[in-house]
């Protein structure tokens, strides 16, 4: 999303938006789940001196949950809704921008082992993707009659990003709430050169998550958005967890900040809407929920067979601090045996940190209201923050 301060500017300047998709904000009465010990962990002193930290410096809303050897440790500061003094909750809902990758990956593995129903199995990750999607679609892809659906969701491709096509931004911002096909989508990438030859490396680009869905949708003759539901949300009961726009958003979703002009001035984001419920954002979730998924996945590993999770581990190529596996990331491997598992999630107003770290049993998730994709002088406040928050926490 690097040139999307400019197409903003435009929306903000001309009046283009309408009215948001999200809704002003009402107070959220979602609590800690279970009987909260948060101020007896022998960090929360210095976890709640974090936030007001980080919150004073200008982040408008935080909600944070730690998880290590001493218990669990939950808190949150800010404003939900700065318009309307909102607090933000510790359980507030939240959008989780591109940690729904990390759902859809786990979703596609969930399928492979019920290859009996779905047809999918282990070898579909090695299979091009012309296997199930038709020519209409991969001739006028770069590299779309090579890919596999491995490559896919490894970032391996060298398929174009729809994100950073300064036609789909206008396009946005002329219909901000517009329901997006995933075939629309792609339209915007369309017979433009590849960034690199398929396999050469590994470059992050949210095209290949929608070429995930598509396949998943071909394979099974079903929507993967109820694939999601059936196979994940439902089994796991997270019952505060939305998928964008099939299912109805709460009333009580934090609105999404940004400083638009530099200045220190917050704007209301919250309805300028990237193509969610296509595979690579669009979840909304809170941070227990999210630690309910993250739980499963990672430390009871209850939600995927060990077979599996071997494979969705399994990295490739480098592309900046992280590794791709399978749907998953490897961040923070300048950490080195301090590396963490999950995924990031950054949009227009938005910022969210699942990761699970084995080598300390450590568990991360956040949720903030203000979007650091883009340049800000708060993006480097948020940097700081994470940067201090893995200090603290993983040694």
């Amino acid at each position: 999303m690097k040139k999307i301060i400019l197409v903003l500017y435009i929306c903000i300047a001309a009046s283009a938006c309408k009215k948001a998709q999200i809704q002003p904000t009402q107070i959220s009465s979602i609590s800690i789940l279970w009987a909260d010990t948060s101020s007896k962990h022998p960090k929360n002193i210095a976890l709640k001196s974090l936030l007001e930290k980080y919150h004073q410096k200008g982040l408008p809303g935080i909600s944070l949950l730690v998880n290590d050897a001493n218990g669990t440790w939950a808190g949150s500061i800010g404003k939900a809704d700065i318009e309307k003094n909102i607090p933000f909750e510790v359980g507030q809902v939240s959008k989780v921008a591109s940690i729904t990758k990390l759902f859809i990956g786990t979703l596609v593995f969930k399928l492979i082992e019920d290859s009996a129903t779905t047809g999918l199995g282990y070898k579909a990750l090695n299979t091009k993707i012309s296997n199930w999607l038709p020519a209409s679609i991969t001739d006028k892809l770069a590299n779309g009659n090579e890919i596999t659906l491995g490559q896919c969701m490894k970032h391996e491709t060298g398929v174009p990003d729809v994100i950073e096509q300064d036609a789909f931004y206008l396009a946005v911002l002329n219909d901000p709430n517009k329901v997006w096909k995933p075939e629309e989508l792609l339209e915007f990438i369309y017979n433009k050169p590849a960034v690199f030859h398929s396999g050469d490396t590994a470059i992050y680009s949210n095209t290949n998550t929608i070429l995930t869905i598509l396949v998943i949708e071909a394979a099974t003759g079903k929507k993967h958005s109820d694939l999601l539901k059936k196979y994940i949300l439902n089994p796991l009961q997270l019952t505060n967890t939305y998928y964008q726009p099939h299912d109805v958003l709460p009333n009580t979703v934090a609105q999404g900040y940004f400083d638009l002009y530099n200045n220190n001035t917050l704007v209301n984001v919250s309805n300028i809407v990237t193509g969610s419920g296509n595979g690579y954002g669009g979840i909304y979730s809170n941070v227990f929920d999210l630690y309910k998924f993250a739980d499963a996945l990672f430390l009871k590993q209850t939600l995927l067979t060990v077979k599996s999770m071997n494979i969705m581990r399994t990295f490739g190529k480098t592309d900046g601090d992280n590794y791709y596996g399978y749907g998953i990331q490897k961040s923070f491997i300048s950490w080195g045996i301090n590396f963490g598992y999950g995924h990031k999630g950054r949009d227009v107003g938005y910022t969210a940190n699942l990761f699970y770290f084995p080598n300390k049993n450590v568990t991360h998730i956040f949720l903030i209201n203000y979007g650091t994709d883009s340049k800000s002088n708060l993006r480097q406040v948020f940097y700081d923050f994470q940067e201090e928050l893995l200090n603290l926490t993983l040694q």
